[in-house]
């Protein structure tokens, strides 16, 4: 089976990075609770990172791009390190996120060449370490939409939100 899958393998990678795109566009468009964990790379905002990083993976396995691929692949595993970390810490899920992750999880084994096991160490090391000098993060507390609230409360609600709202700011450390 394992080398049924290496023999389209390419045709899998690409499969896959659609699939994680749709999956990114259907959390765009979705209201759902995981709307409030949101992330950036230098204002860019980590939806349109994640549409480039697929994009990018389905060109290099068109073009059978072994060590780009795995390199790109284990720089994912990093970062997926780091944001799954991040929303475990904050205890917000976004179960968008986490398919994505899985997605990239899924890309990496079926590219794994355990040959280059120094290179693969490098890039995830690299990976984690450069998203978390360089990710800006927020949470916002979700509140159930279910009750009917009163415009007082309603206003009162969002100054608590403002107040709980979570900010990673690398630089300083720490959470705003």
């Amino acid at each position: 089976m394992l080398e049924a899958l290496q023999k389209r393998k390419y045709l899998i990678n690409i499969i896959l990075s659609i699939i994680a795109i749709g999956i990114i566009i259907f959390y765009s468009i979705c209201g759902s609770s995981c709307s409030y964990l949101k992330g950036n790379i230098f204002g860019i905002d980590l939806k349109y990172i994640g549409i480039v990083y697929m994009v990018t993976l389905i060109f290099l396995s068109f073009f059978k791009k072994d060590l780009l691929l795995l390199i790109l692949l284990s720089t994912g595993i990093g970062v997926e390190v780091f944001l799954i970390g991040f929303q475990i810490r904050n205890e917000v899920f976004c179960p968008f996120c986490l398919a994505f992750g899985v997605i990239v999880i899924l890309l990496f084994l079926l590219n794994l060449d355990l040959k280059k096991k120094w290179i693969i160490a490098a890039s995830i090391v690299i990976g984690f370490i450069l998203f978390s000098i360089f990710f800006e993060g927020a949470t916002i507390p979700t509140y159930d939409l279910k009750v009917a609230m009163s415009h007082e409360q309603r206003a009162e609600s969002r100054e608590q939100r403002d107040k709980k709202t979570l900010v990673y700011r690398p630089s300083q450390g720490v959470f705003l």
